[in-house]
């Protein structure tokens, strides 16, 4: 009779203990088969929400950083003097992982004759009445990010040159909601001003301050309407109202070469050290007061973290990349969470079901000790007599998975998003929004977290082909190692001794 025969026909006669057998396996199966269920699906679902969030980023100070080192030592860290230049943030730029980027100086100017453009229920600031403040966004390059990515598209007219893209050109691009409202065509000039305030020396500005008897110094540009586009994003941070101020701060933003902005900034510069000689602040230069908004496109959002260590490594201290993805830091605080407590349920289940197999198979081996040192007595060699044992297990092993599979699936799947649901519920200000301010929000490349009911019907505790084979792995492997070790227990045995 072959070893095989003699397995199968041992457990259907010891039908109770292969039976033993079975459940044990079962159950620590199904806390192993939703230990793995949950940990993938948590990494499908992390990686489902991170898919919709664009591989780009901007280098900008790590105010996260600096809060989490307050909260450790109860004081504010000193940030030195050392400044992000406009010269690191091109060299960031030639990383490897950098697709394009673009690095786009920020200003205003004020103007008594246009008009901005509103949406249906957007608002207008009335605070510099009856001046408009104009927001301006400087550009590097003829092909500037927006148009090279598509953002926008030219309804008329043409972009800069590279050449007056470079220089100081009097040139600008605007929407076409408002080039309607303000009457602009290509070639209209449009006139705006650069004008220093005779501020008070206590700061206080009454509601009828800005007029031209406080004006202390001012210079009026003529801009030549060169192009007129129309966005072809839309905003979408998951706050209506805030995607319709930004929407339409960026109809009514003016796109001119940076040059522009850094004259402009040079101007106020100039005034406020004329107008305060001695203020501490105003002892710097024209860069202190420059900002430029810088966006770095990557190639792979999977690049995200060595671009993030490459730019550290450049940029100065407290300055780090942020990602588009940068809100939804609740929601990964609570999958890593339930990923932490799978973890620790899955290797707790691998260690107590080699402890708990080991023993049950050892103690299985001595009540069988007379049966085995019969087959040794009779010739049968060790190695078929164990490949017997081992067949005994495996096979009511093999049964045990297969139905812990779904059934640990199905456990998983109940449990897990109860867990899940109630860690978003709790987690750190998770309400869907997210903190408006960064290039990154400006340029409309801030993606909103999504709600939890969202994340919820983003995870799926599923059977897919990479759960199962992790799943059978880890199992067939837990069972065999916790076979193999009580079988040196049929190494050692000596078959004289069990027949005297």
């Amino acid at each position: 009779m072959s070893f095989i025969t003699r397995a199968f026909a041992s457990m259907t006669r010891n039908f109770g203990k292969t039976l033993l057998l079975l459940l044990i396996v079962f159950i620590l199966g199904v806390v192993i088969s939703g230990a793995i269920s949950v940990q993938q699906a948590i990494l499908n679902t992390d990686t489902s929400i991170r898919a919709a969030v664009p591989p780009v980023a901007t280098v900008e100070i790590d105010n996260e950083g600096l809060n989490r080192l307050y909260n450790e030592t109860g004081v504010w860290p000193e940030m030195g003097d050392e400044r992000l230049t406009i010269e690191t943030l091109h060299e960031i730029g030639t990383l490897s992982y950098v697709r394009a980027y673009e690095i786009s100086a920020s200003g205003g100017m004020a103007s008594r004759d246009i008009e901005l453009y509103l949406s249906e229920d957007g608002w207008r600031d009335t605070w510099m009445d009856p001046w408009e403040l104009v927001t301006l966004r400087g550009v590097q390059r003829s092909n500037f990010l927006d148009l090279a990515e598509e953002r926008i598209e030219l309804v008329q007219g043409r972009t800069f040159t590279d050449t007056e893209a470079e220089t100081l050109t009097y040139m600008a691009l605007v929407s076409e909601n408002f080039a309607r409202l303000n009457n602009l065509n290509i070639g209209s000039t449009l006139t705006l001003e650069d004008i220093s305030w005779d501020y008070p020396d206590n700061g206080a500005i009454t509601e009828d301050f800005f007029t031209e008897d406080n004006i202390r110094a001012y210079r009026t540009h003529d801009f030549e309407v060169i192009g007129i586009f129309s966005p072809t994003f839309e905003f979408n941070t998951g706050e209506m109202w805030m995607d319709q101020e930004a929407s339409d701060r960026f109809q009514n933003t003016i796109i001119v070469p940076n040059a522009v902005i850094e004259a402009s900034t040079a101007f106020a510069f100039e005034q406020a050290v004329e107008q305060n000689p001695g203020r501490e602040d105003l002892q710097g230069d024209l860069s202190d007061w420059m900002w430029y908004m810088n966006v770095y496109m990557l190639y792979d959002a999977g690049d995200m973290d060595a671009f993030r260590e490459a730019v550290e490594a450049r940029a100065p201290e407290f300055y780090t990349a942020l990602d588009a993805g940068g809100d939804f830091g609740d929601i990964a605080g609570a999958l890593d969470s339930l990923t932490s407590i799978a973890g620790i349920i899955l290797w707790v289940a691998i260690g107590a079901a080699v402890v708990i197999l080991s023993l049950l198979i050892t103690l299985l081996l001595r009540e069988r000790r007379r049966e085995i040192g019969v087959y040794l007595a009779l010739g049968e060699k060790r190695a078929k007599v164990i490949a017997q044992m081992m067949t005994e297990v495996m096979v009511v092993a093999l049964i045990a998975v297969v139905l812990s599979l779904v059934a640990g699936n199905v456990l998983a799947a109940n449990i897990s998003e109860t867990m899940l649901r109630n860690s978003l519920v709790a987690g750190q200000n998770f309400d869907g929004s997210f903190s408006w301010g960064g290039a990154l929000d400006q340029m409309g490349f801030t993606t909103g977290a999504p709600s939890v009911n969202e994340v919820i019907a983003t995870y799926n505790v599923a059977l897919d082909a990479t759960t199962v084979a992790i799943f059978f792995i880890a199992t067939i492997s837990t069972v065999l190692v916790a076979t193999i070790l009580p079988m040196l227990y049929i190494v050692r045995l000596n078959p004289k001794k069990i027949m005297l």
